[in-house]
């Protein structure tokens, strides 16, 4: 295969990977804390692979995706169950096989047994290592998560934090676990806004604006592998006349 063309199919294919990553992003642009995956085209010279590519053969290809954890903006909700976090730090939630998520997404509800949980029904963990169990869902909860119920203390939110945020991967679409066995540590000065939200990091306009330079590129390398097909065809048209 021509360095050419195999150049253009590896463009093409990273240029459809590239249109999944944005369309991802524009899919969770309305769902709280969402944290956007950031990839990069990759420049390579590539050597001889199971005959593939010969040696000095230029392809691209994406980088490993990842994860942006710039805060999105917080907006008011009027829900009293909802939590924005002001600065770094993530919620700890309950897996249901007992290990923990951490997430940034906290439009927070209450189960029949009145514990307050996420949207998947895992339990949000308090200050104390257990869940929060609430009178209901009209209490006050402070900018360190205390939880009030007029005069009586209910518990607090927990709030953790990382050293390098970097450790962390997706484990579903709002949660995030460690990669290694990096552990959290309890947040020193946790500040959090009841009744608010914070939106995506999603920035909708100019995704749509890569999702369109995208695609014409992605109409570009298709042109041209039809060239070179084309030109692969007349090649043979010419060995079958001589």
């Amino acid at each position: 295969m021509s360095s050419g063309k195999y150049g253009a199919i590896s463009g093409a294919v990273a240029r459809m990977q590239m249109l999944e990553n944005i369309s991802e992003r524009l899919a969770a642009v309305k769902v709280p804390g969402y944290k956007k995956e950031m990839v990069t085209f990759e420049a390579r010279l590539g050597e001889a692979k199971s005959g593939m590519a010969t040696k000095g053969t230029n392809f691209t290809r994406l980088s490993q995706p990842e994860i942006d954890f710039t805060p999105g903006h917080i907006e008011y909700s009027g829900d009293p169950l909802d939590l924005a976090i002001n600065g770094d730090g993530f919620f700890q939630i309950q897996r249901p096989d007992g290990t923990f998520g951490y997430a940034r997404k906290g439009d927070f509800g209450l189960n029949a047994e009145g514990q307050l949980i996420d949207t998947n029904g895992y339990p949000v963990m308090g200050t104390e290592g257990g869940n929060i169990t609430l009178p209901g869902p009209n209490v006050s909860i402070l900018t360190d998560g205390t939880i009030w119920d007029s005069d009586t203390r209910i518990g607090q939110v927990a709030l953790f934090r990382f050293a390098d945020t970097a450790v962390l991967k997706r484990a579903g679409g709002d949660m995030f676990v460690p990669s290694d066995d990096t552990q959290p540590e309890a947040h020193p000065n946790p500040q959090m806004s009841q009744q608010n939200l914070e939106s995506s990091n999603v920035d909708m306009m100019k995704s749509m604006i890569q999702m369109t330079s995208n695609l014409r590129a992605f109409e570009a390398t298709q042109k041209a592998l039809q060239i070179y097909s084309d030109m692969g065809s007349k090649a043979a048209d010419i060995g079958l006349v001589q």
